[in-house]
């Protein structure tokens, strides 16, 4: 049984589950379409059920250091793994490449494809996440500062809690435009990509996993171990698989 429950402030509330080893995932709101696939198939391959957290990274990773009983985390960049292994919540030695991604403009449908992609985000309200604090922001900034259109974005710019709030945004008519992953784009059949940002013109997009240290006070050594197999199933073949087919990248060998 695969449980799905969404931490949005306040309001998330841990859903029943079956007896057993009850495990939780927290991820990105860019994968909350392909999660719950990926957690099926883990509880196929182990018996075990997975409950997944789906919010904002920074939402995410702020929660587990108010204490969230987390037992792995997926963040879309690189810097909120940092943030939190500074402060000793990841366990040592579980931290690992995910998956890639791409960032885009997205319009709704019914936009000519002859729209001129800058023009959409300097001269009209567009959609973006908090280049403050989350990672498709972040992204997002600095592409705009790489074009050297920033300046004249940024005024244009409505601010999203996460990726799928400024897609939803678009997908209602509140905005003409909205940058978020290319993977973000089949979640709404009312919008369309417009334009895909050259990858040299920000940080390589990545998804890091890592096992979330010290679960609860009274953690066991085989409670850790659940974490870390956790991690290993979702850098596997078949959870890989499973991203690839949603449009997610593989990570590329080192």
């Amino acid at each position: 049984m695969v449980v799905i429950f969404l931490f949005m402030g306040l309001s998330g509330r841990m859903a029943e589950a079956n007896d057993g080893k009850r495990l939780v995932l927290f991820a990105p709101a860019s994968m909350t379409d392909v999660i719950g696939e990926v957690a099926r198939a883990y509880e196929t391959a182990t018996s075990n059920t997975l409950l997944v957290s789906v919010a904002g990274t920074a939402q995410l990773a702020r929660q587990i250091e108010a204490g969230a009983p987390a037992h792995a985390i997926v963040s879309a960049d690189q810097l909120w793994l940092d943030w939190l292994e500074q402060r000793n919540l990841l366990m040592a030695g579980s931290r690992a490449a995910l998956v890639g991604n791409k960032l885009v403009i997205a319009v709704r449908r019914e936009v000519e494809n002859w729209a001129d992609p800058m023009g959409l985000l300097t001269q009209s309200r567009f959609a973006m996440a908090d280049p403050e604090s989350i990672p498709a922001g972040r992204y997002a900034r600095e592409a705009l500062q790489s074009l050297g259109v920033w300046d004249k974005a940024r005024g244009q710019a409505v601010y999203g809690e996460n990726v799928r709030v400024t897609l939803r945004q678009l997908a209602l008519g509140e905005v003409g435009a909205a940058i978020v992953y290319a993977t973000d784009t089949a979640a709404e059949p009312q919008v369309k990509v417009a334009w895909t940002f050259p990858e040299q013109h920000h940080s390589k997009i990545l998804y890091g996993v890592a096992a979330v240290a010290n679960v609860r006070d009274d953690s066991t050594e085989a409670q850790s171990q659940d974490a870390r197999d956790l991690v290993t199933f979702l850098t596997g073949s078949k959870a890989l698989e499973i991203f690839e087919k949603a449009g997610f990248k593989r990570p590329e060998p080192r």
